[in-house]
């Protein structure tokens, strides 16, 4: 990569299979969810005990899409972000021609000037090693 960094979310607008794949496995994950069926377990905490970055992510996005955001982001800030990251690659999917390459310049942007990728990990581990050290008691609430 020579000093360049990974434009991860460009990567995945420029691979439709993998955003396909992406999005399916979110889509199903909140929709399982939703249902009350829940998502899949999370390796992380059953390997460690100890909840990952993204647990309550499903549930808050679920939250979030029923309009109860104050729910929604006690259990976890970054729902939205997950929510419009996958209407992103959903768009790539779906948009053509011109439309389609304004959203890949636009997320380019913002990955190369905005930094966005490495803002958004550095931003979701700062808030996990947050949760996790500040809040105990929450650590229940986040996996079950």
């Amino acid at each position: 990569m020579s000093g360049r960094r990974r434009l991860v979310l460009t990567s995945l607008l420029e691979d439709p299979r993998v955003s396909l794949a992406i999005l399916g496995a979110g889509a199903a994950h909140v929709t399982l969810t939703a249902a009350g069926l829940g998502g899949w377990p999370c390796p992380f905490y059953h390997a460690t005990g100890w909840p990952c970055p993204g647990c309550g992510l499903g549930r808050a996005s679920v939250l979030l899409l029923r309009g109860e955001w104050r729910g929604a982001l006690r259990l976890h800030a970054f729902a939205p972000v997950l929510l419009v990251a996958l209407a992103v690659l959903g768009a790539g999917l779906v948009l053509r021609g011109r439309a389609r390459e304004r959203l890949r310049t636009a997320v380019r942007w913002l990955e190369e000037k905005a930094m966005l990728s490495a803002v958004l990990l550095s931003g979701a581990l700062i808030y996990w090693l947050l949760r996790l050290l500040l809040d105990e008691s929450q650590w229940q609430l986040l996996v079950s």
